[in-house]
């Protein structure tokens, strides 16, 4: 990836926006869109830190130059590309700036049971969903050499066919946050003679859950009320400095033959508001602020971030990787003769269309199959119907 080649699409189309915008008179759309670009472009020369309010624009421009709309000048640099492009500038700005955070992802068992906001869950899955993704994983299986393999968060996925892949590889090792929960897993799903070959490690891959708890305690104890919270939460949300290079799989050194994350680059994450908001009930305040602007555009933003580093680290620290990610999703409704119909636009879970938009351009991509999975959800004391759209690739 190149950050200079991607500065230039970025330049190249800010300059043709503002003479379009010259000639058409413009409308305020337009304006937004402009001042977007400026404010990337900003970014990318150090001048400034990337933000939530640009994500949405950075999606769409990253979405428009891999469209083939415009000449092949301006390159076909993915969302992924951006990020990493965007974290160089950030590298360059806080140049001799002090460390705020580390990638810590090896947790005591006294940490480890401090997490409960961040405890994965596997959500209930449907047969033809399951049956696709194993059959995924397992083809992926079969073209990468029996060694070593890797499932990283095997909590978060209740369809991946760990009996067969014991199986198939010498060494199998499977990591989570909860370690009697793998070792429930691995005695209810793989047969006593392949459990030898298993090996269960307790590990964040994020690098950040640890920190990040004790940091909001500390935060909101030492607030003098809920906006004064807010605020300094919004600070040390965006706050994060952690390189895409520092982030791991695994705390042995030894790449797998095969790593597999399934169902959880969506997760990632995911208790960071819960953490937020408990921590702000137990003082007294709203936890509902956790929800909310400001609140909910940066942890948005932190958790784009660590989904970009996790993919970065199943390029850099695996010798091939399967990815299989719920992309995005609709809520159905009941329409005539009992026919479910989309109740609006699907929301895109990883701030892109495609799985493959979060892909940088290092990443070579072997396989790939998309499928929906229609499922109930229980929200509150209302049963919702959501249509997911999952994509898987090999890389």
């Amino acid at each position: 990836m190149s950050r200079t080649g991607f500065q230039k699409s970025v330049r190249m189309f800010h300059k043709f926006s503002e003479e379009t915008m010259r000639r058409r008179a413009g409308d305020p759309a337009g304006r937004e869109s402009i001042e977007a670009l400026a404010a990337i472009e900003a970014v990318l020369k150090a001048e400034r830190l990337f933000d939530a309010s640009l994500l949405e624009p950075l999606a769409a421009f990253t979405n428009l130059l891999q469209s083939s709309q415009l000449p092949p000048d301006f390159g076909d640099y993915s969302f992924g590309d951006a990020l990493l492009a965007i974290e160089e500038s950030h590298a360059e700005l806080r140049q001799g700036a002090e460390q705020r955070w580390e990638f810590a992802p090896e947790l005591s068992d006294e940490a480890a049971a401090s997490l409960s906001d961040f405890a994965p869950t596997a959500a209930a899955s449907a047969p033809e969903h399951a049956a696709k993704l194993r059959r995924f994983v397992l083809d992926a299986a079969l073209q990468v050499e029996p060694g070593a393999a890797l499932v990283v968060g095997a909590l978060s996925c209740a369809d991946l066919p760990l009996a067969e892949l014991a199986a198939r590889f010498k060494r199998l090792t499977l990591s989570d946050l909860d370690l009697p929960r793998l070792e429930e897993l691995v005695r209810t799903a793989i047969p006593e003679p392949h459990r030898e070959r298993v090996k269960l490690e307790r590990y964040d891959v994020t690098g950040s859950y640890v920190a990040f708890a004790e940091s909001v305690k500390d935060t909101v104890t030492g607030a003098g009320g809920p906006a004064q919270a807010e605020q300094a939460l919004v600070g040390l949300l965006e706050s994060y400095d952690v390189g895409a290079g520092s982030a791991g799989l695994s705390a042995a050194e030894e790449k797998p033959e095969l790593a597999i994350s399934a169902m959880l680059l969506t997760e990632l994450g995911a208790g960071y508001q819960a953490c937020i908001a408990s921590t702000l009930r137990a003082r007294g305040w709203d936890p509902e602020a956790a929800r909310r602007a400001p609140l909910q555009p940066s942890l948005g933003l932190l958790r784009c971030l660590q989904a970009q580093h996790h993919i970065h680290a199943l390029l850099r620290r695996a010798k091939a990787a399967v990815l299989v990610s719920a992309v995005s999703e609709v809520e159905l409704r009941g329409g005539p003769g009992g026919k479910a119909t989309p109740a609006g636009e699907p929301t895109d879970l990883l701030f892109v269309e495609r799985l493959e938009e979060r892909l940088p351009g290092i990443a070579e991509i072997k396989a790939e199959q998309s499928w929906e999975w229609r499922q109930d959800r229980q929200v509150g004391a209302e049963k919702r119907s959501l249509l997911t759209l999952v994509e898987a690739v090999l890389v």
